[in-house]
């Protein structure tokens, strides 16, 4: 039997987090006054999580959670935990989900970006059912726009 080494898979991985990561911090400003502003670290977090086992899923949602709450003024370690969750949940996907649906990755990272906004917003003491319903649908649209985008890389990759 032929082992395929996975290592390449690997490397494309970091380096698409990485990418990913440079353009959130690079870009922040900018997407901040658009009306649907994707948010990369968690596309990074959300198509890297589906190739990596659950801890390190969550070690990776740490790191770039991190990054996030270092450029916050307040409310630090909201993001870090939130990427953690959504890296071991995201993780786990993969065991009761098989295959790359292109429906089923669309769903993923909005239904994964817009708990992330959703759940960030509300813990700041957010109160506005606009945002709710609707712009962080709008963010979570743009987020997986920007996936579709990553994830044939990662398949090409493998």
């Amino acid at each position: 039997m032929i082992e395929v080494d996975r290592s390449g898979v690997n490397v494309v991985l970091v380096v698409l987090v990485l990418i990913l990561a440079f353009l959130h911090f690079l870009f922040g400003p900018l997407f901040d006054s658009w009306f649907a502003a994707p948010n990369l670290l968690v596309c990074g977090v959300l198509v890297a999580a589906r190739q990596l086992r659950p801890g390190a899923a969550a070690a990776l949602g740490f790191a770039l959670g991190l990054l996030e709450d270092a450029m916050a003024v307040s409310h630090f370690g909201l993001a870090t935990l939130l990427l953690v969750l959504l890296g071991y949940l995201g993780s786990l996907t993969r065991d009761l989900f098989v295959g790359e649906e292109i429906l089923f990755i669309g769903t993923y990272l909005f239904i994964g970006t817009w708990l992330f906004e959703v759940t960030s917003y509300l813990a700041i003491g957010g109160d506005s059912l606009f945002f709710v319903l609707l712009q962080a649908p709008v963010d979570a649209i743009a987020t997986g726009v920007v996936g579709y985008m990553v994830v044939p890389i990662m398949a090409k990759a493998s």
